[in-house]
C-alpha cells in the first residue's frame, strides 16, 4: 500500500464535497487517503479491501508474537500446566457460564 502524496492527501472539505469520487478512487487504487483539516493530517480513510488486508496482517503479526513468546517460554523450561488441571479449569468456567444464564 504505497501512497502517492499529491493524490492521496486531500482536505476534509474536498473529501466531503466529492465523497463519491474519492470512495471510487479508494476502491480502484486500494491506497489510503489522508484527510487534512487546516493543513494538518486528521484522519486516514481506507477501502474495505485495504482495511481487511491490514486487519489480516495485524492478526498474523499478533499470532506470530504469541507463538514466539510460547516458544521462548518452552525454551526456558515453562511447559505449561498439566492437562488434568487445564481441563478442570475449563469445566469450572463452562459450568459457571451455564449456571449464570
Amino acid at each position: 500500500m504505497k501512497m502517492v502524496l499529491e493524490k492521496d492527501v486531500v482536505s476534509l472539505t474536498d473529501f466531503a464535497r466529492q465523497t463519491r469520487k474519492h470512495t471510487a478512487e479508494l476502491k480502484k487504487h486500494n491506497r489510503p487517503r489522508v484527510l487534512t483539516h487546516n493543513g494538518k493530517a486528521t484522519a486516514v480513510v481506507l477501502s474495505v479491501n485495504a482495511f481487511d488486508k491490514l486487519m489480516h496482517a495485524a492478526e498474523e503479526y499478533r499470532l506470530d508474537m504469541e507463538l514466539k513468546a510460547a516458544l521462548e517460554a518452552y525454551d526456558r523450561g515453562d511447559r505449561g500446566r498439566p492437562l488434568d488441571e487445564a481441563f478442570s479449569d475449563l469445566r469450572a468456567r463452562l459450568f459457571k457460564t451455564k449456571s449464570s444464564k
